[in-house]
């Protein structure tokens, strides 16, 4: 079985930076992408589709609400995390029955590795076409 791809979306080099570093550990369970803005993401996930997909809410160009709804129409089965320092309500509710999940920054790296590790799971019952007959990723 092949491991899960989990792409992380961010215009902050330095946020980017630390997430490889907090899960370094993790690098046997996921292969681990980093994309510096939601037009590099899609890009990366034309070539090699992600499993699951964490995104920045407030980036130049495509924000990550934007983002989510591309992948969400794209590619159903992706798990779909928006994971930003930006939670302000109308935030929130732009990615509502777009993400799967909402997470804050700062985020404590075992509560990441945590959702990560649910997100895997979840990922493989939405992929998985003998429970209804084809991709159920659509909505949560």
């Amino acid at each position: 079985m092949r491991k899960k791809r989990i792409l992380f979306v961010d215009d902050e080099p330095n946020i980017l930076s630390g997430l490889k570093r907090m899960l370094r550990s993790m690098r046997k369970e996921f292969d681990l992408q980093f994309a510096g803005s939601g037009i590099e993401a899609l890009d990366s996930m034309a070539v090699h589709e992600s499993d699951i997909v964490v995104s920045d809410m407030r980036m130049p160009g495509m924000d990550g609400a934007e983002l989510l709804d591309i992948i969400q129409e794209r590619y159903p089965s992706a798990v779909r995390i928006m994971f930003t320092g930006q939670a302000d309500q109308e935030s929130v509710l732009r990615t509502v029955g777009v993400v799967h999940q909402f997470l804050t920054k700062p985020c404590d790296s075992d509560l990441l590795r945590s959702v990560l590790l649910r997100a895997g799971t979840l990922h493989r019952f939405v992929s998985d076409t003998s429970i209804c007959g084809k991709s159920c990723g659509g909505s949560p």
